[in-house]
């Protein structure tokens, strides 16, 4: 109530309305839709900003309302490049409790790939999760469940591979990249769900099932160490803070004119 009635002052006044939306999936059925909210507030915006062209894509197919991209920046400092991959992997996934789900429903095809792993668990709410993945009773993945921290970079670096699955809903169309960024830019190599939205990241990357990375990996480990490389590189160019803030002052500058 309190942002709608400042977004009514601005815009009975006439003050530029810059809003950044996050998530709007436009899923009546999730828990993360803010249609609702959003769009009272999107319809009397100037500039409306999402995080990718999927996100883009979203916003304009449910309400014909044009936008901006501007990604997610990178949240930390980048770090040392992965020079060897250790056996059994040594694997990180992170994320928050609404992306549990990805993870556990990729658990048991990458047990039955039959391949050891070592697999950190970095999100809040570890009961819950941990819980979910005692009754699968695997025993290839050895499992470590870590409390999420602001510096939860200080044990992705901990591991060489991050793996990052995808399911094809509506929720997941509209996430940042904000995840395949930092792990590329901690210098992990990212085995990444082929998901539409993500294919910018496909060279720097395993592309694909998830499972399928894992045995990919075992036989091309110089060409995942490359790909680390590359995949760094680029996005220190484009999602940097300095990449970032370029493109939010030349929406400022469109703003003050």
């Amino acid at each position: 109530k309190n942002i709608h009635n400042l977004v009514n002052i601005a815009y009975e006044k006439k003050i530029k309305i810059i809003s950044v939306f996050d998530d709007w999936n436009f899923d009546s059925f999730s828990k993360t839709d803010k249609s609702k909210i959003n769009l009272p507030i999107a319809e009397k915006s100037d500039f409306i900003i999402v995080k990718t062209e999927a996100a883009s894509r979203v916003l304009y197919k449910n309400t014909k309302l044009s936008s901006f991209v501007i990604p997610d920046m990178l949240r930390f400092k980048s770090y040392e490049s992965i020079s060897h991959i250790r056996n059994p992997f040594e694997v990180t996934w992170f994320g928050m409790p609404t992306n549990h789900d990805s993870l556990v429903s990729e658990l048991k095809k990458i047990e039955a790939s039959n391949i050891k792993i070592n697999l950190r668990v970095i999100t809040s709410h570890i009961n819950i999760i941990k819980n979910k993945i005692t009754i699968l009773n695997l025993k290839n993945i050895n499992f470590q469940f870590i409390d999420w921290t602001p510096e939860f970079n200080k044990e992705i670096i901990k591991s060489d591979i991050v793996i990052l699955p995808y399911t094809e809903d509506q929720e997941r169309l509209v996430k940042s990249s904000n995840r395949i960024i930092d792990s590329l830019n901690l210098g992990r190599f990212v085995i990444l769900s082929n998901v539409e939205q993500f294919k910018e990241f496909k060279n720097y990357t395993y592309f694909g099932d998830i499972n399928n990375g894992f045995e990919w990996l075992q036989l091309n480990k110089a060409k995942a160490i490359d790909k680390v490389l590359k995949g760094q590189k680029y996005v220190n160019e484009f999602y940097s803070p300095e990449s970032v803030s370029k493109m939010w002052r030349k929406i400022i500058n469109q703003a003050l004119i």
